[in-house]
């Protein structure tokens, strides 16, 4: 599979999670292409239901990014997932959010 950072992806939780999780990427391509790197940083997001508002921390995706529902992506909290573990890739960051994002990862990491 190839990936790029903003792809949106399902990761598996672990080796019994059969659905997984969405999450964007943030590594960079020089990672991602190396075969002998195993690991990838991440976002991960959650299912909202449309009544619910994001968190400060949280910055909304949808169909507009090949998600089939409303997720909510968490910007505080940087993950680590085995490239093994992608199940799937289903969009990407529309250029809107990526913006939001980097804000929001920036501010709440605190690195200016």
């Amino acid at each position: 599979m190839n990936l790029r950072r903003w792809d949106i992806v399902f990761v598996r939780a672990d080796e019994k999670d059969p659905v997984g999780h969405p999450g964007v990427i943030l590594s960079h391509e020089d990672l991602l292409e190396d075969d002998k790197v195993l690991r990838l940083n991440l976002l991960m997001g959650s299912k909202k239901n449309p009544a619910q508002t994001a968190a400060p921390r949280q910055v909304l995706l949808n169909g507009a990014d090949g998600l089939e529902f409303l997720t909510a992506v968490d910007c505080d909290f940087v993950a680590v997932a085995r490239k093994a573990a992608i199940l799937r890739r289903v969009g990407s960051v529309s250029f809107e959010r990526r913006g939001e994002i980097r804000r929001k990862v920036r501010a709440y990491l605190g690195l200016g």
